[in-house]
Parts: C-alpha cells; structure tokens; sequence
C-alpha cells in the first residue's frame, strides 16, 4: 500500500513538472528576448513629445531583461496618423519597434474615419506619460491677444493636418463657437508651426500642448500669449487663463467637446503593434511604469520643464480607450460633420 502510494506521489509530482515547463520556458523566453537586440522608438511629433520619447529611451532600457539598445526614429504627419498606421500595419510585431504618438491618435477611428486605417482597441498600450494640458496662444505681435477679441476680430491660427488638437480645434473654434479663426494647415510638426509664427505666416495655433511650449521657452520670455486653455479644469498655473470650453452652450456642444478633451487624459500615449505576446506586451508595462518613478527620469523631466501630471498604466490607458469608443453615435456624426466641412482653411 505504502509503495502504491508513493508511485501515486511520484507520477502526481512528475506530471506537475512536465505542466510547469512550458510555462518556465515562456517566462524565460520573455526575459532573454531582448538581450543584445535594438527597440526602434518611433516619435510622431517634435517638441515634448520628442523629448519625453528620449528620456524614455535613455533610461527604460534599465527596466528591461535583457538591456536593450533604444534607437528614436521621428515620424511625424497626420497629428500622429503617420506613426500609427505604420505601426499597425508595417512593423513587425515582436516589440522591436515601439511608439510615442499624439493623443489624438486615440480618436482618429471615431473622427477621421476614411483616413485612419487602424483600429486602437487592438494595439498594444503600454502606457501614457502624462496628462497634459492643450492651450491655444498668439505671438505677442499678434492683434487679437485674447479670446474675446478672437470673437470681433480675425485671427490666423496654424497646425499640422485635420486630425490634430491645432487644427480640429480652430475648426469647432470657428464653426461651432463663431470665432473668427483663418485656419492655415499643412505644416509638418509642431514646431514647424512655431517657426512659422516666427515669419508672421500665422498669429498662433488653436492646440498645442503646455509642455511642448514650455520647452520652447517661449512662454518664458514672453514671445507668446495663451488666450485659452482646453481640458475638463483650469491648469494650476494658469488660474486667469478661460476655458475653451465654457464657449459651450449646450448639451450636445459639450458632448462633442468631451471627446475631444479627451487627448488630454491621453497626452503622451507609448504602444506596441497588434499581436504583441501578451507576457512580453505585460514586461515593457512594467518597465514603462517602474521608468516613470526613476529618479533620474524625473529629475530630467523636470530640468527640461516637461508638464508631468499622473502617468497611466497599460491597463488603465486600455480601459480608458474601451471607454472612449463607447461615445454616443450621434454625438461622433456631429462632429463628423463639422470637421468635415474644413477644406484649405480659406472658408
């Protein structure tokens, strides 16, 4: 009986480890994947985003088995439409090549659908840098230096392409709220919008982020007035400063607006393409998580003057979006439809 018992013991023990392999194998597989390879980091945008892009390449690989090299490629275009599409339908998917793109990426299938070929529900979120704020300003040359005025007098306000906080912003500014924006597109990044305020092409741009203009410096040395701010609250440290929007007036206006607020709980969004192995997609959260806490990361976000507000885990990022893509239907076609009606700017 003693000897029927312990065979019994025996096989029970050897059949635990033969079901245990597979799952060590994995792991193991997971933590030795990186080891000597390169993660290409593909940033859709200059200014703050290139610059929180390489903090995060030069101080995740630490939090990574295996050590990897970072490489920062910038790819920008389309508000961050460019680096999607690309990740989502070019690159290869074992997390050698990552992205930082624009929050606006977030709603481009719901606002910009005949022009986002991706489906964001099915990317990999490893997680969300920041919550940002977007402000729109004019260069102190400019002759409407407040949003009052911008409701009496024109004013020229620059982007990049419709799908951009720059752009779709002036365009509910303008057709929703009756401001007098000229709306000038086409420009390549952010801070191609910015020289562009230096050739006195444009007075300023409807959304852009309070981080980037602050690593400008043009907001210290007085080159530039922000004359309002989005998001659902007013910034601390910019308490005189009015809400776009209170311009609302209705409840389907603020409907439309709470979508587009949105980018801002989604400021600096990273992410790997679809079909990522689930073990591998959850060890760059980790990294990315354990990264935002380095203090050397945070000593350097906070000497480059990088707005830094409550990062967001992969997890809480995707069930952020699963909430987003529930936005009413209606609600999506009015917006549709204003942001439809934008041609060259000249209207």
């Amino acid at each position: 009986m003693m000897i029927s018992r312990f065979c019994f013991t025996l096989r029970l023990i050897f059949c635990v480890m033969l079901l245990s392999f597979p799952l060590s194998g994995s792991l193991f597989a997971q933590e030795d994947f990186y080891a000597g390879k390169t993660i290409r980091l593909v940033v859709s945008g200059g200014g703050a985003y290139e610059a929180f892009a390489r903090l995060f390449a030069r101080y995740l690989p630490a939090y990574i088995p295996g050590k990897p090299t970072f490489v920062v490629q910038e790819m920008p275009g389309g508000g961050g439409m460019r680096a999607a599409s690309f990740l989502y339908n070019i690159a290869p998917r074992d997390g050698t090549v990552l992205g930082a793109v624009h929050g606006s990426v977030i709603t481009a299938p719901l606002l910009s659908p005949g022009v986002a070929d991706f489906e964001v529900n099915k990317f990999g979120w490893i997680g969300n840098a920041t919550r940002d704020v977007y402000i729109g300003y004019v260069n102190k040359t400019s002759s409407v230096l407040s949003l009052e005025e911008a409701k009496t007098r024109q004013v020229i306000m620059g982007g990049t392409s419709l799908g951009s906080n720059g752009i779709d912003m002036a365009i509910i500014g303008r057709d929703l709220f009756g401001l007098k924006f000229k709306i000038i597109s086409g420009y390549k990044t952010s801070v191609d919008t910015k020289l562009a305020m230096d050739r006195s092409e444009i007075d300023g741009t409807a959304g852009s982020t309070l981080g980037s203009l602050r690593t400008s410096g043009m907001l210290d040395n007085g080159a530039v007035k922000i004359i309002f701010q989005h998001g659902f609250a007013k910034h601390p440290d910019l308490p005189d400063v009015p809400l776009f929007s209170d311009l609302a007036k209705t409840d389907q206006e603020r409907e439309m607006l709470n979508v587009m607020l949105a980018r801002g709980e989604f400021a600096k969004p990273y992410l790997a393409p679809p079909g990522l192995p689930p073990q591998r997609l959850e060890l760059l959260r980790t990294a990315f998580m354990r990264t935002t806490q380095d203090p050397g990361f945070l000593a350097d976000v906070n000497k480059q003057k990088l707005e830094y507000d409550q990062p967001t885990s992969g997890e809480e990022f995707a069930q952020l979006i699963a909430k987003v893509l529930k936005t009413p239907q209606s609600t999506i076609d009015s917006l549709n439809k204003l942001l439809a009606s934008y041609n060259d700017g000249t209207k």
